[in-house]
C-alpha cells in the first residue's frame, strides 16, 4: 500500500508559531507497517520530503546549507551498511577529502561526510534522521529540548527555524518520527543479528579508508 503519512491538524488560523502552539489532536499513522526493507522505508520517507517541498515554498533547504550537519552521528548496522555502499569505490579526490575530514580537531562538530562546500559525501546515502532535517518533527511529549520546541500536536513538534517562515506548517507537513523510528528499528532487526549496535559515522570512513569490513 501507500504511504499512510501522519497529518498533524491545522495549525492556528493566526498563522504565529510560538512554543506549546496546540495544532491539535495527534493523528494516525505515518508509515504503513506493512513496508518492508530500508530502501523502500527510505523511499518514503524522501517522497514525503518531496511532498512538503514542493508545496511550500519557505523551506528553504538546499545544496550548501549544513547546519543540521553539524553533530557526530551514530547509525544502526542497516543504515550503516546504506553508507558503506554509498561510499564504495571512492575516487581519489574523494579519498583525499574523507581522509582531511577525519582529521578534524575534536572540538569540530562537523559531520565526518560534510565537505567544507557544505556537501554531504554520501548524500545518497545518507540516514532517516539526515533526510528529515529541516521537515516538522513530531516527537513524543517531552521528549523535545524547550529551546527546540515549536509547536504541540499531540506530542512535541520541532523544525528548522530557517524554514516556515511565512506560515506554520500545515497538517500534511508534519511527520510523525516517533513511528518513523519505530519502523527503522524493526527493519534493522530483520536486517542484522546485533539490533542495538551503534556505529559512530567517523568508524564507518576510517574502516573505509582502511579496506576493513564492518566487524
Amino acid at each position: 500500500g501507500g504511504a499512510t503519512l501522519s497529518r498533524a491538524p491545522r495549525a492556528a488560523a493566526n498563522g504565529q508559531k510560538r512554543c506549546g502552539e496546540v495544532l491539535g489532536p495527534r493523528p494516525a499513522s505515518v508509515i504503513d507497517p506493512g513496508v518492508t526493507g530500508y530502501e523502500a522505508l527510505r523511499e518514503k520517507v524522501d517522497a514525503f520530503a518531496r511532498e512538503v517541498t514542493a508545496r511550500r515554498e519557505d523551506v528553504v533547504c538546499r545544496a550548501g546549507c549544513s547546519g543540521c550537519c553539524h553533530a557526530r552521528l551514530s547509525v544502526s548496522d542497516v543504515e550503516a551498511d546504506a553508507l558503506r555502499a554509498a561510499l564504495s569505490e571512492p575516487s581519489p579526490e574523494a579519498r583525499a577529502r574523507l581522509e582531511a575530514q577525519l582529521e578534524r580537531p575534536e572540538d569540530d562538530p562537523r559531520c565526518v561526510l560534510l565537505g567544507d562546500d557544505g556537501r554531504c559525501a554520501a548524500y545518497a546515502g545518507r540516514p532517516l534522521v539526515c533526510r528529515t532535517q529541516g521537515l516538522p518533527l513530531r516527537y513524543p511529549a517531552g521528549t523535545v529540548p524547550v529551546e527546540a520546541l515549536r509547536a504541540s500536536a499531540g506530542g512535541d513538534v520541532t523544525w528548522c527555524p530557517l524554514n516556515f517562515e511565512s506560515a506554520p506548517p500545515e497538517p500534511g507537513d508534519v511527520l510523525d518520527a516517533e513511528r518513523v523510528d519505530v519502523m527503522l528499528a524493526l527493519v534493522n532487526r530483520e536486517h542484522t543479528s546485533t539490533p542495538t549496535r551503534r556505529t559512530p559515522i567517523e568508524t564507518i570512513v576510517l574502516q573505509l579508508l582502511r579496506g576493513e569490513g564492518s566487524d
